[in-house]
């Protein structure tokens, strides 16, 4: 599996502690991670401060209503604009879709604003790792409607 160096890191959310936040907890892993900050998707593509940069993760913390039907041309515009990034998707939102087609959509994490700092800290190594994956609250809401979808059709067979 492909080891990435994930130093240089675009946070796009509405709320500027956020990235602050997820700052501090990634360089407690890597002291050398450099963060920078935008307001939303239209700025990180759009603004001259971020020609010819290229970052190994951007987190998409201000995401579109309806995720995984909204997202995918902006993921392909980031990537086109800032190189091979990994994208690790931060929402307090649970969009099973979006789980169900993480590998189709390019996404290589999504993880539950809610999740603690240890499960951040946990989701970035895995990410570093060359790992895809989902934080536990998600995992544990996915896990429940797949569980629901097949009892849901095993008593419609009966």
């Amino acid at each position: 599996m492909q080891q990435y160096s994930l130093d240089n890191i675009l946070i796009i959310d509405e709320i500027p502690a956020i990235a602050l936040g997820l700052q501090e907890i990634f360089r407690s892993v890597r002291r050398g991670v450099r963060v920078e900050h935008v307001d939303n998707i239209f700025t990180a593509l759009s603004s001259p401060r971020f020609e010819k940069k290229t970052f190994d993760l951007i987190i998409l913390g201000s995401c579109p209503e309806d995720p995984s039907r909204n997202l995918p041309p902006s993921i392909a515009e980031l990537k086109g604009k800032f190189g091979n990034s990994r994208i690790m998707i931060y929402t307090t939102l649970y969009d099973y879709e979006l789980i169900e087609k993480m590998e189709q959509l390019d996404i290589d994490a999504v993880v539950h604003k809610f999740e603690s700092i240890e499960e951040v800290r946990t989701i970035y190594l895995q990410l570093s790792a060359g790992e895809s994956c989902i934080s536990d609250i998600l995992y544990t809401l996915f896990f429940k409607y797949q569980l629901d979808k097949l009892t849901t059709r095993s008593k419609k067979e009966d």
